[in-house]
């Protein structure tokens, strides 16, 4: 099977006219098949910035440029990546600070008291292996059902925040009575910590993924 050939005639850097196997054509409308056309329009589109008269395509030269032509850039990988980091970002943010909302307004709150404090060495700089004295109330309780509980809750601090004997305010889940913290600004400030930097990095990228189509639309 014959290879069709294209060309274009340049005058003053505008085609001039447009040839398929030796059939002339003034312009792009002109050439009813649309595979034609739609060669001549790339070939148009590859050689605006060439400074030649005539421009000669066979089949493969063609899809060779069609698929360099398909391939994204570096730039729309980068835009479709920050938009995924974004929305994955979003997202965490409403659901934790949706589960946040469901846990307090679930707490009950109640008297409770500090048995014990817990230390635990734990690794905080592999590299330079640093480790560090974090301390862990263990907190007792009368819950509604009136059963006692003791609990190790979950936050622990650099700091001995915590004495055996302190009288103490417990917040926890009545269908869950285990899950019980201590109610203080910092314990509160804890629960929010994940929501506030994934709402931070998807603001930022959502942000940067607008000013950046802004860019690239103009």
């Amino acid at each position: 099977m014959t290879k069709k050939k294209y060309s274009i005639n340049w005058e003053n850097d505008e085609p001039a006219y447009f040839e398929v196997d030796g059939v002339i054509y003034n312009s792009l409308d002109e050439v009813s098949n649309e595979k034609d056309r739609n060669k001549l329009a790339a070939m148009v589109q590859a050689s605006c910035d060439d400074d030649f008269e005539e421009v000669k395509f066979d089949e493969k030269e063609f899809e060779e440029l069609r698929k360099a032509a398909e391939n994204p850039t570096m730039e729309r990988w980068v835009l479709g990546a920050f938009t995924g980091i974004a929305v994955v970002a979003l997202l965490v943010t409403t659901i934790s600070t949706f589960l946040n909302i469901q846990k307090i307004s679930k707490e009950e709150s109640i008297p409770g008291r500090v048995v014990d404090v817990v230390v635990r060495r734990e690794l905080v700089n592999e590299q330079n292996n640093i480790v560090r004295d974090f301390y862990y109330p263990i907190i007792e309780f009368v819950p509604n059902d009136g059963h006692k509980r003791t609990v190790q809750v979950s936050e622990g601090s650099d700091s001995a925040y915590y004495e055996k004997g302190d009288e103490v305010t417990v917040a926890y889940d009545p269908d869950h009575p285990l899950d019980a913290r201590i109610k203080s600004a910092s314990s509160s400030a804890l629960m929010w910590i994940l929501p506030s930097i994934t709402g931070v990095l998807g603001i930022a990228f959502a942000g940067g993924v607008f000013v950046v189509r802004k860019v690239m639309s103009t």
